[in-house]
C-alpha cells in the first residue's frame, strides 16, 4: 500500500490549493505529490528530501526507497544508491526493478560482472521494463552480448507475448500499404494494414476511391485457435467473422449487419496470397431470396512501395 495517510494528505492539500488558486484567478496547481513532481522534473535533491519525509511517517514505504535510489543514481552517487536499494529490498520494493537499478549502478561503477548478474536476477524476477532495457545508456556496452540478448528476449516476451505465438503471425501476408483494384483492373481504393498492440492485433484502414472509409481489427483467439475480424464502414455496415488460416490464405465466416434496414445476413471472407505477392480479398453475403452466395467485394491488392 502506498504511504497511506501521508499520500492522502499530500493529495488533498494539493487539490485544495488548486481550487483556491482557480477561485483567485491564478493558474491551477498541478495535481501531483510534491515528491513525484520533483522526481518527474529532475529536481533530484528535492525529490530525495520529499521522499524521506514520506518515509519518516511511513518507514517501510517501498516505492519511496526505490525512487530515492533512482535519484541518487542520477546524481552519480552510485554507492549510496546501492545501499538505498538494499533498504528498498528490505521494504519489499518491486524486486525486478530493484535488481535492475542495481545493474545500472554497478555498470556505472565499472563492475560489469556484478551488473550482468544483477540483470539476470531482474530477469528471473519477471522484469518488464522493456524501454529501459532497450535504452539505458550505461548498459549500452552489454547489448551485443548473448547474455544480455537473452534477458532482452525474455523481457520483450513478457511485454509483447503475442510475438511469441506463431499462429498470431498467420495473417501477416496482408500487412502493408496497398492499392486495391477490381478483377477488371479498375482502381477502387487504397488500404493500409498494420500490426498493432505488440503484435496482438491487425488494424485495417480503408479509403475508397469514391470517398468511403472503413476500419477493421483482426486478432487471434488462442483459446479457440481461430481468428476474428470486426469491421465497420462509413456506409453503416458492420460485420463480425471468425475463422482460420492455412496454405497462404485466411477464411472467416459470420454475419453482416446493415444499419439502414436493420438486416443481418450470413457473411464470409477469404484472403489469398498469390505467387506474385498480390493478395485477393473476396467477401460474400448470403442472398436469402436466391438461397445462394453473392459477391459483396472482390479486390486484388498490390503493394505500394
Amino acid at each position: 500500500m502506498r504511504s497511506g495517510l501521508v499520500i492522502k494528505v499530500f493529495a488533498v492539500s494539493w487539490v485544495m490549493a488548486g481550487a483556491a488558486a482557480a477561485q483567485e484567478g491564478q493558474a491551477p496547481v498541478a495535481f501531483a505529490e510534491p515528491a513525484e513532481l520533483a522526481f518527474e522534473q529532475g529536481r533530484w535533491d528535492e525529490a530525495i528530501a520529499e521522499y524521506r519525509e514520506i518515509l519518516a511517517a511511513y518507514p517501510v514505504d517501498r516505492l519511496s526507497w526505490l525512487r530515492i535510489a533512482q535519484a541518487q543514481r542520477e546524481l552519480k552517487r552510485h554507492e549510496e544508491a546501492l545501499a538505498t536499494l538494499e533498504q528498498a529490498r528490505t521494504a519489499n520494493a518491486p524486486e525486478a526493478m530493484t535488481d535492475f537499478e542495481r545493474a545500472r549502478n554497478l555498470a556505472l561503477l565499472g563492475r560489469d560482472d556484478d551488473a550482468l548478474a544483477a540483470l539476470d536476477a531482474a530477469d528471473h524476477s519477471g522484469l518488464r521494463a522493456l524501454a529501459l532495457v532497450e535504452s539505458a545508456p550505461e548498459l549500452a556496452r552489454f547489448r551485443e552480448l548473448s547474455r544480455y540478448q537473452r534477458v532482452y528476449r525474455n523481457v520483450r516476451a513478457r511485454v509483447y507475448p503475442c510475438e511469441g505465438v506463431v499462429e498470431a503471425s498467420a495473417f501477416d501476408f496482408w500487412l502493408g500499404r496497398w492499392e486495391v483494384r477490381m478483377p477488371d483492373g479498375t482502381l477502387i481504393g487504397t488500404n493500409t494494414i498494420t500490426k498493432r498492440d505488440g503484435g496482438c492485433s491487425i488494424q485495417e484502414r480503408w479509403e475508397g476511391a469514391g470517398g468511403s472509409t472503413g476500419t477493421s481489427v483482426s486478432f487471434y483467439l488462442p483459446s479457440r485457435k481461430e481468428w476474428r475480424q470486426v469491421w465497420t464502414g462509413s456506409s453503416g455496415t458492420s460485420f463480425d467473422i471468425t475463422g482460420t488460416a492455412g496454405n497462404g490464405s485466411m477464411h472467416m465466416e459470420g454475419s453482416i449487419e446493415y444499419v439502414e434496414t436493420n438486416r443481418v445476413v450470413a457473411f464470409r471472407g477469404t484472403w489469398t496470397e498469390g505467387a506474385d505477392g498480390r493478395v485477393r480479398q473476396r467477401l460474400e453475403e448470403f442472398d436469402l431470396a436466391a438461397q445462394t452466395w453473392v459477391v459483396w467485394f472482390d479486390g486484388f491488392y498490390r503493394r505500394l512501395e
